[in-house]
């Protein structure tokens, strides 16, 4: 459809206009009268009427006059299909012998007239596959797509489509990532693919487990079962190690779909790595049988670390390190303070006096070797411990236990010459190193940074904001470590004080805390409305690394928040601490076990800083693996499950997400029996767009415009030749 209109445009003021056609009127009427006595009024009048038309032409030029023509025209509107190609798709269908992917295929190609040739005549149709990625498609490569990947994410597919199509055609069971919470893109239109009544799964839902258990210390395990199609039956689930059965239930299943929550609970008898898997009786008829399982991996420690703490004096920092590490389970804490010396003197018989004795003979000569941890706190031991006694000290830390000594006025100056002056990890001194003034700040050191003790976050940065808020000390034991000692913590300054020091003897482990303002990290948060956790964990991590724990020693392995799937890379960070990081180029292997025992190809490569190395392997079955590190001062061993590449483990097509999806976005669900062309007609019809082209033509600058112009005057001309006035 075409029009066209005359519009004026002036280049000048339309008065300036009005007045130069006066003007030229006025002139051509004197020209007239001055003429007609010459050559006659008739003649006279023409010669003007000539001149008049050639003025009025050229002022018309000033108004410049256009010519407007516009044509409408009709744009098809474009219509995107979102075919859905994640491994959900490959589960059964409506129809027997069919897959979710083959109905999606029967409703797009299927009869005579197939669907998508009738909407390619009416819309200008794309084609996307929606898997792990969107993929675009060609209409002849529907028909040999196969399902499997992970599963889309329909959020961001629509966010890169949304300038394109005004409407999407969702063909899907449901399993789809949708995270978009007020959408202001295209509506969908959803076909529901898969059949919910006929669908039939048994599947483990979910597994609570803790994420340590220790030895001879019962473990409870909370499993979410699910299941669909099957009513009235009995289903066995069990718990094992390997091949060995640890604890078996039978769970009613009584209406479909049904969820049963039951509890597995056992006893393990050895520290290490444990290997469980939780399994369901497969069941006839079956989607899929992958599911039925789940392989969890569980470290298992000492049941408890028994920790002896000596404390001084009462003191805050006595209460606050107390409520640390009886907010640990797993410690078992023995403490004794100090209330009265050998030295006071007091006029009450002994027989009524409520304090008890403190058992100095029985603990260092009889039960030291059954704690891991010993705690000297502002502890002046020459009023209580014999050298023999510090001997049996040096001993136990020689054969593996710790030994944590907090400063004070008593805390360090008073172990000059003793057994223990060789075991601590700082140079001691007989002059007073206690010192109190104004508060100072605190920091990592480049150890610290790297330490398992004082590494609060597995975040760098997250690790280095929490260290900058702890709050600055006041007291403190001015020493220097040994060349055998790492300085964790210090002072912040030119002449910066060590305040965590540690060190190894024999088998053991020292830490030297040379201040007993510690407890100002705890309550300098309290103050501020923060939790506290930050000093609970270094007081746990503290007593963890004394105490051996293998999780904090010099290899530690970071896998990914997401195992991945079989066929897919896996990648583990290792970081080596201590001893090997002092070493020009720390040497590391990797070995990787399958589920079968064989040796899996891996490989390690050192990252651009030079305690850190990356790890890589490719699953090629599901199970759980063996990965162990080894560097020359140290080892470790960690289990990794690794299951199938689906999206989820419950495949059940979710219909209900497809209309919670499709009305959020102001759309509708279809069903395969709908007319589907008009319900696509009725919805792209709205959005049919219309371009109206427009041409402007300045009516000067056509010839024809200029040859009125000439005629007027060349008459004009000719007429005054004739009567004799040229």
């Amino acid at each position: 459809m075409s029009w066209g209109t005359v519009h004026t445009e002036p280049i000048v003021p339309l008065g300036l206009i009005g007045l130069l056609g006066l003007l030229g009127f006025f002139f051509c009427l004197l020209q007239f009268w001055v003429l007609r006595k010459k050559v006659g009024r008739g003649r006279a009048l023409l010669i003007s009427l000539f001149r008049l038309g050639a003025l009025l032409g050229l002022i018309a030029f000033a108004l410049n006059p256009l010519r407007i023509t516009q044509r409408e025209h009709h744009v098809r509107p474009t219509l995107a299909i979102l075919l859905e190609t994640s491994q959900s798709m490959k589960f059964p269908g409506k129809g027997p012998g069919r897959t979710r992917l083959d109905e999606a295929k029967e409703v797009l190609l299927g009869g005579s007239r197939p669907l998508l040739k009738s909407l390619t005549e009416r819309y200008e149709v794309k084609i996307y596959g929606l898997g792990q990625s969107l993929v675009p498609l060609e209409m002849g490569q529907i028909a040999s797509l196969s399902a499997g990947g992970k599963q889309g994410d329909l959020s961001e597919a629509i966010a890169k489509i949304r300038e394109e199509s005004p409407v999407v055609f969702l063909l899907s069971d449901g399993k789809l990532s949708w995270h978009a919470k007020a959408p202001d893109g295209p509506s969908i239109l959803s076909i529901p693919l898969g059949d919910p009544e006929t669908y039939k799964d048994v599947l483990i839902k979910e597994v609570k487990a803790p994420p340590m258990a220790f030895r001879e210390r019962e473990v409870v395990l909370d499993v979410t079962l699910r299941s669909y199609g099957y009513k009235g039956i009995l289903l066995p689930v069990a718990l094992k190690e390997g091949s060995r059965l640890l604890s078996a239930r039978t769970v009613p299943i009584r209406q479909s779909p049904e969820e049963v929550k039951l509890s597995f609970s056992f006893i393990p008898q050895r520290t290490g790595p444990h290997l469980l898997t939780i399994s369901a009786l497969p069941q006839v008829d079956e989607a899929m049988s992958q599911n039925n399982s789940v392989d969890l991996p569980l470290k298992v420690f000492r049941d408890k670390i028994r920790v002896l703490m000596i404390s001084g004096s009462p003191s805050m920092n006595y209460r606050f390190m107390r409520t640390g590490l009886k907010n640990d389970p797993s410690i078992d804490l023995l403490s004794f303070i100090i209330l009265r010396t050998p030295s006071d003197i007091l006029n009450v018989p002994l027989q009524e006096q409520s304090l008890i004795p403190f058992p100095v003979e029985t603990l260092f000569t009889k039960e030291l070797g059954n704690f891991d941890v010993l705690i000297f706190d502002n502890f002046p031991h020459q009023l209580y411990l014999k050298p023999t006694y510090l001997e049996n000290v040096r001993e136990f830390v020689n054969r593996g236990g710790g030994l944590a000594m907090i400063g004070g006025p008593n805390g360090f100056s008073g172990y000059v010459r003793t057994p223990l002056e060789e075991i601590l990890p700082v140079i001691l001194t007989q002059k007073e190193d206690y010192r109190r003034d104004s508060p100072l700040p605190v920091q990592l050191t480049a150890a610290g940074r790297n330490h398992p003790m004082t590494r609060l976050s597995s975040d760098e940065k997250e690790n280095a904001r929490l260290w900058a808020e702890m709050a600055p000390v006041d007291g403190l034991n001015l020493l220097r470590a040994k060349n055998t000692g790492s300085v964790l913590v210090e002072t912040k300054g030119p002449d910066p004080t060590p305040l965590l020091t540690v060190g190894t003897y024999g088998k053991g482990r020292v830490a030297a805390i040379s201040t007993d303002y510690c407890w100002k990290w705890y309550i300098d948060r309290v103050a501020q409305g923060k939790d506290p956790w930050a000093y609970f964990k270094l007081v746990e991590r503290l007593f963890r690394w004394l105490s051996g724990d293998p999780t904090l020693g010099p290899v530690e392995v970071v896998f990914p928040e997401r195992a991945g799937g079989v066929g897919e890379e896996i990648e583990i960070k290792i970081l080596v601490r201590e001893g090997d990081v002092k070493a020009a180029k720390p040497q590391v292997s990797l070995s990787v076990i399958d589920p079968d025992g064989l040796k899996v190809e891996a490989h390690v490569r050192p990252t651009s800083q030079p305690d850190r190395f990356l790890a890589t392997f490719v699953p090629q079955k599901p199970g759980n693996y063996r990965v162990r590190v080894e560097t020359p001062t140290g080892s470790l061993e960690e289990a990794l499950s690794v299951s199938e590449s689906m999206e989820e483990a419950d495949a059940f097509p979710d219909h209900e997400r497809l209309k919670e999806i499709s009305l959020a976005t102001g759309g509708k669900v279809l069903n395969q029996s709908d007319d589907l062309l008009r319900e696509v007609e009725a919805r792209a019809a709205k959005e049919v767009k219309r371009v109206v082209e427009e041409r402007r033509l300045p009516l000067w600058a056509t010839g024809g415009s200029f040859s009125i112009i000439l005629l007027c005057l060349g008459m004009e001309w000719f007429l005054r030749r004739r009567s004799g006035l040229l």
